[in-house]
């Protein structure tokens, strides 16, 4: 897959995170760019013009992509035995599922990601 998808997965998996920093009133205008974003997504249209617009940056030195939004602070979990992938195969998005936390969602295609149980392809 190819940068633009790798993308896309990033997106992705941070969406339900940006939609609840973006919740209040003063933040009408981001939620409004981040649902074109989403809708963008959805038409299999880019979605960098929309993401820079939000300030949402890839940066491998600091870990998940990040940008004027607060870092999500991770949690220790053990993994559940598998992966979870796009569900309709877009994306390169690979999550695993920590115990106690529920399926990952594809909020872009408002679906539950797709198991694969480790040693599947």
């Amino acid at each position: 897959m190819g940068a633009e998808a790798d993308e896309l997965a990033r997106f992705c998996a941070a969406l339900p995170e940006l939609r609840r920093l973006v919740r209040g009133p003063a933040s009408t205008a981001r939620r409004a760019v981040l649902e074109q974003a989403v809708l963008a997504a959805r038409r299999g249209e880019p979605v960098a013009e929309f993401l820079a617009r939000l300030d949402f940056v890839d940066d491998d030195a600091l870990g998940p992509p990040r940008g004027s939004l607060p870092t999500p602070v991770p949690g220790p979990s053990r993994p559940v035995t598998g992966r979870y992938a796009c569900p309709n195969g877009i994306c390169g998005r690979i999550e695993t599922r920590g115990a106690g936390h529920a399926v990952p969602r594809c909020d872009i295609h408002e679906q539950a990601l797709t198991f694969l149980p480790d040693g599947s392809p």
